[in-house]
């Protein structure tokens, strides 16, 4: 009579589920951890002139919202603006005659974001062109004074120099020689008279000589 064995079956350990249990947890809990993490430190920057506030914010928790705050001596630039992992804004300011206290706050979301809160100050536009310079003033006034003479002379209008010049003096009348006499005078018929006896007698004369010589021919 033949008596048959029974094999007996391999089973698995029963520690071998839980540590696939814990595993897996393990795995899923670094996934979360992961995903909430920033991508990278978070950064920010921001610079203030006359004019506007210009800031550039990088690197914050995508998965929550930050919140930016900007003010000029205590009153808000703009409204309040939020974000999620970057900002790049600018914020512009209205004129002013005084210097202005520039605070810029930035609340993060979550505890792995950086917290801002600084102040600077806004200069006043063009105070330096305002300031008077002290050698222009004076640099003008001799520019004047030297265009002036040469303005004159050009206009062609005659001045004291000319007028002297062209204005006989009275030592001329005492040392120019005196004109020779045009008028008649009580002597002039004497002469008239002797003249013209002078020309009728020699006018005779040759008449006489021309008769001489013809009848000697």
């Amino acid at each position: 009579m033949q008596t048959s064995m029974q094999i007996p079956t391999r089973r698995s350990p029963s520690w071998r589920r839980p540590s696939a249990i814990a595993t897996t947890a393990a795995v899923t809990m670094l996934g979360l951890g992961m995903a909430a993490a920033p991508a990278s430190a978070s950064t920010y920057d921001w610079s203030v002139s006359c004019s506007q506030v210009t800031v550039d914010i990088t690197g914050y928790n995508a998965q929550v919202v930050q919140i930016v705050k900007v003010t000029a001596d205590g009153k808000e630039l703009g409204t309040e603006l939020t974000f999620r992992d970057d900002l790049h804004h600018t914020y512009p300011i209205p004129s002013h005659t005084k210097p202005l206290s520039i605070r810029l706050v930035v609340s993060p979301g979550s505890e792995d974001g950086q917290a801002v809160d600084e102040t600077r100050t806004s200069p006043v536009c063009g105070w330096e062109s305002a300031s008077p310079t002290p050698s222009s003033p004076a640099g003008a006034t001799t520019a004047t004074a030297t265009t002036e003479p040469t303005s004159t002379a050009s206009s062609g209008t005659p001045s004291d120099a000319s007028s002297t010049l062209s204005s006989p003096s009275p030592s001329s009348y005492i040392s120019a020689p005196p004109l020779a006499e045009t008028g008649a005078s009580s002597s002039t018929p004497l002469i008239a008279g002797t003249a013209g006896a002078v020309v009728l007698a020699g006018a005779a004369l040759l008449v006489v000589t021309r008769r001489r010589r013809s009848a000697q021919g």
